[in-house]
């Protein structure tokens, strides 16, 4: 999977876990289009047990480069969640080694949400349609 890719993708849902230290957090990156090519990615972080709706925001990325913590973000800026998801983002993108930290995805194609059930699809973390697109 190309993390970089599929974090930006547009409907991304996926976890990070550290099997050294046992924690782990669940992530649903939104992009929305606000302008003729400009983006906006939103981020919110699973905080209860229900993990269809528990997701709170918490952050926004910026032209698919740099994230800051949200001003209406009911999540500090020292939160294990927020810290995890920073460090994690500025070394996806910076392709820099993430040092015992792994990233999964639900299932689900990170661009149109569809299950995935092709062994490919499941690797890359696209359905083969939204693949097709990815790589235009």
């Amino acid at each position: 999977m190309d993390t970089k890719v599929f974090i930006l993708a547009g409907n991304a849902t996926f976890t990070v876990s550290n099997p050294q230290t046992g924690n782990r957090f669940t992530y649903k990156v939104r992009k929305k289009e606000v302008e003729e090519g400009k983006e906006l990615h939103f981020v919110s972080v699973l905080t209860g047990c229900n993990n269809e709706n528990d997701f709170r925001f918490l952050g926004t990325i910026f032209e698919g480069k740099t994230f800051r913590h949200g001003r209406r973000s009911s999540i500090g800026i020292n939160a294990p969640s927020h810290r995890a998801f920073e460090w994690t983002f500025n070394r996806v993108m910076s392709d820099s080694d993430l040092k015992g930290v792994e990233i999964h995805h639900e299932g689900k194609c990170g661009r149109c949400g569809r299950k995935l059930t092709v062994p490919e699809s499941i690797e890359t973390g696209f359905g083969p349609e939204c693949f097709g697109l990815m790589n235009r």
